[in-house]
């Protein structure tokens, strides 16, 4: 009796806690200058070309924005920590992550890699500052890697195999 009370006490927490979170809406800027109330209540991304970003700056700045482009670089050159560039024709646009000072994490570098390999669009969203856009996902071929996660690393001993 007792184990079952606790089994359905568990089930009920979970109902509640997945029910918490504000529904995720992606808007483009202009629909959510034109009704901002219609967005109160709601996570909102907005959608945006790097174009644009780059036009309308001041708008954007610390909204949590997501662009897609093709990326052209990254590393840890000619800036305090790693970051990325995307581009859209002559347009670029840098995105970077206070998590990682001078490297960036295993899966966000092997996709990274193979966008870059690929040329193919990679789609970052986060929340854009005056230096660029403070990366929270990175996106690619329907891979998700958030760079606030940075996986434990395997200790060290000499002689070991690893």
């Amino acid at each position: 009796m007792l184990f079952t009370t606790r089994i359905a006490c568990a089930a009920a927490v979970l109902l509640l806690a997945a029910g918490c979170g504000a529904p995720l809406v992606r808007a483009p800027l202009d629909d959510v200058l034109t009704d901002p109330a219609a967005y109160k209540a709601r996570e909102l991304i907005v959608t945006a070309d790097i174009r644009d970003v780059l036009g309308r700056y001041n708008l954007y700045r610390d909204r949590r924005i997501e662009v897609t482009g093709r990326l052209v670089y990254y590393g840890t050159r000619s800036f305090w920590t790693w970051h990325l560039t995307l581009a859209d024709g002559e347009d670029r646009l840098r995105c970077y992550t206070h998590h990682y000072r001078l490297s960036v994490g295993r899966d966000a570098a092997v996709m990274l890699l193979r966008a870059l390999g690929a040329h193919k669009p990679l789609t970052v969203n986060g929340v854009l500052r005056n230096d660029g856009i403070d990366i929270m996902e990175i996106i690619y071929e329907g891979q998700r890697v958030r760079p606030d996660y940075k996986p434990p690393e395997a200790p060290f001993y000499p002689g070991s195999p690893f």
